[in-house]
């Protein structure tokens, strides 16, 4: 193999990835993810990546990042298995998927070109928890599936300003999970501020049957405001009337200020047709807080909500328009 280094890959690379992240000049280190024995190692190798900045664990590859420097981690396909909880908790790193922009379909054995940060073997509360400021996830998909109530969500949230574009977090498949309110769920958002989810996947409509919980995003007591979903999918499977299961959960205090839905779907596949749960949003807080819905679809739920704290910014069947959907309007 020829030992001449491709600058000019290199910095290709390097180029698109301040597009990809929208940082200009200062774009920090970056390192590349790879599964044992992948062509990957030999190829970036090739290119002139020094074997160093070549990992085959998260956890090694995470910790090889510095804080507020825009490091990135390059993720090149491959299904990487994590049998404890990352934390993420270094400001201004980032995680870049090399396997493509569409990410949305996660299934259990992966498929080539898929990218993939799962835990399918041990008790993980989440595969990595978010408590660095400032950090990026694109183009990625997450997966915490294990026959297990403790494995609760693929990712959770506690931090200011994050921003997650083109990754899929498709939850627990297992039913031990989706039998537990507290596990199976594609998403935690805990304390923080600002995190920002644009064309991602959450949850899958091909999971095992949901019984009790959320399906889509779990809101955890301790704050968090500012959050907006833009051309986001949301989809979960479930059968179960009554108030549990739902999509969302929000638990009190765990919201603040507003949080704003532009352009999403709102899915829960229920086969033949059978029964609905009756929330797509459950609804615990009753203050401080108020949920907007711009040009949104929901099928799949008997109501959009139990709270009056949803809103509808365009005109419903029952609304002018900035008024309460806490009412059928399917």
């Amino acid at each position: 193999m020829s030992g001449v280094i491709h600058r000019k890959d290199l910095d290709r690379v390097m180029g698109w990835l301040a597009q990809i992240l929208g940082v200009g000049p200062g774009l920090g280190d970056v390192r590349f993810l790879v599964e044992d024995a992948s062509e990957y190692h030999d190829w970036l190798k090739y290119l002139g990546v020094k074997n160093d900045h070549i990992h085959t664990t998260v956890v090694a590859a995470e910790d090889a990042l510095t804080a507020d420097r825009n490091d990135v981690l390059c993720v090149t396909p491959g299904d990487y298995a994590v049998t404890s909880a990352i934390a993420w908790d270094k400001d201004q790193t980032h995680i870049v998927g090399l396997g493509g922009p569409n990410q949305r379909q996660q299934p259990s054995t992966l498929t080539n070109g898929g990218t993939r940060i799962k835990c399918i073997t041990t008790a993980v509360e989440e595969v990595i928890a978010v408590t660095g400021n400032y950090v990026q996830f694109h183009r990625t998909g997450f997966m915490n599936n294990a026959a297990n109530t403790g494995n609760k969500y693929d990712v959770l949230v506690q931090c200011r300003n994050f921003y997650a574009e083109l990754c899929a977090f498709r939850g627990g498949n297992n039913t031990t999970q989706n039998q537990n309110a507290s596990a199976g769920i594609p998403l935690g958002i805990g304390a923080g501020y600002a995190a920002r989810f644009k064309r991602c996947q959450i949850g899958q409509s091909g999971n095992v049957t949901r019984t009790t919980g959320p399906g889509f995003v779990k809101f955890v007591a301790g704050g968090h405001g500012g959050i907006d979903w833009e051309d986001c999918i949301f989809e979960m499977r479930s059968e179960t009337s009554g108030a549990n299961p739902s999509g969302f959960l929000v638990e009190q205090t765990s919201l603040d200020r507003v949080m704003w839905f532009k352009r999403c779907l709102f899915y829960n596949f229920s086969e033949n047709w059978g029964a609905l749960p009756d929330y797509l949003f459950n609804i615990d807080q009753t203050t401080t807080f108020d949920i907007l819905l711009t040009q949104c679809a929901m099928a799949g739920f008997d109501i959009v909500s139990d709270n009056a704290h949803v809103k509808t910014i365009d005109p419903a069947p029952n609304s002018a328009g900035c008024e309460s959907v806490a009412v059928a309007t399917s």
